[in-house]
């Protein structure tokens, strides 16, 4: 093995390890032919994997879950679980190891190992051990047995779930031979000319030879394939050619062999410049859709989120703890209230207040009352805040108060915190119009601190939680905007830096292999997608070609397998997180500031590829994941989104990191609706909306946007350059599927006219967009018309859940049944017929779907986001059978 490849001596080290050949105190070389089995269970909770107890991994205490877990929670009581093999096996002796979190799932109370007699399951005679240790292997002994079917019951206490880390069943020396189990890992995105990391696996119970002999293979495509070490299960792939390919990883155990494929898109860089995001400044909403939602943010949400925090008896923390910090800096007592990352809530509220005074409602007093009160707190929270940084640019304020040692604990939010600090810092500067400096100047600080002790050569780092990734790039852009061209270079780099040493770690925060090498989108859902809408900032900002690749398979991980139909993210299945792929429950956590994290990352894929796809994405989840987070009245809010719920809203809640962020991320609505490059306009979102966009071809322009779009789909866009100039405007031909793990009927994507000053237009769009290229001046009219059809949403059949089931969705919305209205468990039929008709009687007013269902009965659905503001029950996916 010496003359190996470094990386594929590493490889068989780790082959040699992650075999299911164990060996046990006092029996040497004991052959696990559990790997060869397939488990059931009675149950198994959403967030657990029953496929961990025969994984090959051993456990290092019971609350071990970084190679998975099985767990019944939150069931209690009996529970089985159980092997089936192919061909009977024989055995004498197994040992478990139990799953105890010291919460919901504890040890269990009783145990037996019943074996299958060919008609039922009866218990193992002479069973010695079932025993019930927490953090060790408890070995079970017995008669020889043989069987294709072993089978665990186990008891709870009457209020604990129970689990398995680890189920081991011994070969007596007479079993027959099964071949290995191979993984080769998930699809992914190649950018040329960079290479993919193949993360491979197998599993074999060591007989015939102890370790498989494995191959990689190129099985299709049109190129070369180079692999670095193919007989090795961890290795790299290079290619010669862009294409469609499927690469092999085979293992013969001497008799028996096995493989599984993979598919990977090889695609060629992108060589146009990216595009740049349109800067938040003053402007106004118009129409009958925005308006309402907008006001409802400026008039209640807001300040009620400025009532809390002021609030120095929030037991959550709010702007008294930068008081306080200021008091420990003049060391003066202090006292520190809520968890160590309070400081958030109050850095996204204080962004979300300066996105509302950019509001332009003149004729609205409510608004503009609101707007004064906003303002007098802005002006009294920015200098309490400025009183918390250390001399040195140090921002923390329990850390501050504390005296405790600074970047000793990656879990603490000292970067997450930090990175929602700059981006209040920025939104303060643009609200001022570059005049006020302050917060600008604080941003500054804080990033020169972190850069004096991170980067290549000094301390490696990364934080717990994602966003001090973002929130650099965007401190780099906005100093090179202000300051000239290279002033903002250090962030980006101490950006990259950050995410390059993310590590050997846990899937949880996405440390578990280095970032470059993640296609899966996996972990909790708000720091996976503001990991990879940051990974997406490297990309743009360096052409890193791995990072590309990277962010390519990262968003297609979530738009193909792991995607809700509202344009959500987290199934809660790990702990506020991605599950399996394909597993999409209707309980979905779908957590809000996850579906704003998911928006800045399809924003972002939108500005790389220049592809209206990720419009489309973000779209969905603007108008579905996001906009209902918070009640019609903006007076009550929700931590998660469920498809299916009775859950009301509520004022508050114990972590309140969504308060700020759902408005914050609404009220940013200039960079969602438009992006552009030196000559070129994109325009992206429809809303009734005046909004300056900067400067196109040396010269600014306005653009205002006349239309009730989404509740129909006219929509005029007036061009007012400053000068006559000749650039393009490409506008969003959207593509209803935005997913294809969701169907939609009839198909009614892209335009259904398009002119300009009355003369028609007929170009095809090109990756999603109409391109008009001509000199503009102001007052040239973009009259376009979108369909707007009631469609029926079939979902994939590998999502279980959806079997039978049908949503419905108008233009971007998606729509929901609501027990207000009527019982929803009727069935619709394929062929009843649908309509869409306007009501000013429901709610504030909207756009109604309805129907009847196939005993006759009358239905109506409202939009996904006005969903439970009158109680009862309400769920997106109906019943069609």
């Amino acid at each position: 093995m010496r003359n190996l490849h470094p990386l594929a001596r590493a490889a068989v080290i780790c082959l040699m390890l992650s075999l299911a050949v164990h060996i046990s105190a006092g029996e040497p070389s004991e052959i696990d032919i559990a790997t060869a089995a397939t488990p059931a269970t009675s149950f198994c909770s959403g967030h657990e994997t029953l496929a961990a107890i025969n994984n090959g991994y051993a456990p290092k205490h019971s609350d071990d879950k970084s190679h998975g877990a099985y767990g019944n929670w939150p069931k209690s009581g009996k529970q089985w679980v159980q092997y089936d093999w192919l061909k009977p096996i024989s055995t004498k002796k197994i040992d478990v190891y139990w799953f105890d979190d010291g919460r919901g799932v504890r040890l269990p109370t009783t145990c037996k190992l019943q074996t299958w007699d060919g008609a039922a399951f009866v218990d193992v005679k002479d069973a010695a051990g079932l025993g019930l240790a927490k953090n060790q292997y408890n070995s079970t002994t017995f008669g020889e047995i043989t069987t294709a079917k072993l089978r665990l019951e186990f008891d709870s206490n009457e209020k604990s779930s129970t689990g398995i880390l680890s189920w081991r069943v011994y070969d007596s020396g007479k079993s027959p031979n099964f071949a290995p189990v191979v993984k080769a890992g998930v699809d992914r995105v190649v950018m040329l000319p960079s290479l993919t990391w193949l993360e491979g696996s197998v599993r074999d119970d060591g007989k015939v030879k102890p370790v498989p002999t494995l191959k990689w293979s190129k099985e299709s495509g049109p190129g070369e394939v180079t692999f670095s070490a193919p007989e090795t299960a961890n290795t790299s792939a290079k290619f010669s050619a862009p294409g469609q390919y499927v690469l092999k990883l085979t293992a013969d155990d001497g008799e028996l062999t096995s493989a599984e494929s993979v598919r990977v898109s090889v695609e060629p860089l992108p060589n146009e410049p990216h595009l740049t995001p349109i800067a938040t400044a003053p402007y106004s909403v118009s129409g009958k859709f925005w308006p309402n939602r907008v006001r409802a943010l400026i008039v209640n949400w807001i300040p009620h989120c400025i009532n809390k925090i002021d609030d120095p008896n929030l037991k959550e923390g709010g702007i008294e703890n930068f008081v306080q910090a200021a008091n420990k800096l003049a060391k003066k007592p202090a006292k520190h209230t809520g968890p160590v990352f309070a400081n958030g809530w109050v850095y996204d509220t204080v962004e979300a207040m300066c996105y509302a005074l950019m509001v332009q409602a003149p004729d609205d007093p409510a608004i503009v009352e609101s707007q004064k009160a906003i303002r007098k707190t802005l002006d009294e929270w920015v200098p309490k805040i400025l009183s918390a940084q250390e001399p040195d640019g140090y921002l923390q304020t329990m850390y501050t108060i504390g005296g405790m040692k600074r970047w000793g604990n990656k879990d603490d939010h000292e970067g997450f915190l930090v990175g929602h600090f700059i981006e209040a810092c920025i939104a303060h500067y643009r609200l001022s119009g570059g005049k006020d400096t302050r917060m600008l100047d604080a941003a500054k600080r804080v990033g020169d601190c972190w850069c004096e002790n991170f980067g290549p050569t000094k301390k490696p780092w990364y934080d717990g939680h994602q966003e001090l990734e973002l929130a650099l790039v965007r401190l780099a852009r906005e100093l090179e905007t202000k300051d000239g061209a290279g002033q903002g270079k250090k962030y980006v780099e101490l950006s990259n830096f950050l995410l390059d040493c993310r590590k050997n770690g846990s899937e949880y925060d996405q440390s578990h292999l280095p970032v470059t090498r993640q296609y899966e989108a996996v972990g909790h859902a708000v720091r996976a997608v503001y990991c990879y809408a940051g990974m997406a900032d490297i990309a743009m900002e360096t052409g890193d070609v791995e990072y590309h690749g990277a962010v390519r398979s990262l968003c297609d991980s979530i738009v193909n397998k792991k995607y809700y139909v509202t344009g959500g993210v987290g199934s809660g299945e790990t702990s506020e997180g991605f599950g399996k792929e394909y597993s999409l429950p209707n309980s979905a956590y779908c957590e809000s500031c996850a579906g704003c994290g998911e928006l800045f990352f399809q924003h972002r894929m939108q500005m790389i590829y220049h592809d209206a796809r990720y419009a489309d994405l973000f779209e969905e989840t603007l108008y579905n994941a996001i906009l209902g987070s918070i009640d019609i009245d903006g007076k009550n809010f929700t931590y998660t989104n469920a498809l299916d719920s009775s859950g009301k809203r509520y004022l508050w809640h114990g972590c309140p990191c969504c308060v700020g962020n759902i408005p914050r991320t609404l009220l940013q609505m200039p960079e969602w609706m438009y992006s552009k490059g030196a000559d070129t306009l994109f325009v992206n979102l429809f809303a009734g909306s005046s909004i300056n966009v900067g400067e196109i071809a040396g010269t600014a322009v306005q653009m205002v946007q006349t239309t009730d779009y989404p509740w129909n789909g006219k929509v005029a866009i007036t061009v007012n350059p400053a000068t006559t100039k000749r650039f393009t405007i490409k506008v969003r031909a959207p593509n209803r599927q935005t997913s294809p793990l969701y169907t939609p009927t009839p198909a009614c994507s892209g335009l259904t006219s398009l002119s300009v000053n009355g003369e028609t237009v007929t170009s095809a769009p090109e990756r999603g967009y109409v391109a008009l290229t001509r000199e503009w001046k102001a007052g040239d009219k973009i009259e376009l018309v979108l369909p707007m059809v009631v469609q029926r949403i079939a979902a994939d059949s590998h999502i279980s859940y959806l079997k039978d089931r049908v949503a419905l969705r108008v233009g971007p919305l998606i729509y929901n049944l609501e027990s207000a209205d009527q019982p929803i468990e009727g069935v619709l039929a394929p062929t009843a017929q649908l309509s869409a008709e306007w009501s000013d009687k429901v709610l504030d007013g909207m756009l109604l779907i309805k129907g009847a269902f196939s005993d006759g009965a009358a239905f109506q659905a409202i939009p996904n986001y006005a969903r439970l503001n009158r109680g009862g029950r309400s769920m997106v996916w109906m019943k069609d059978k």
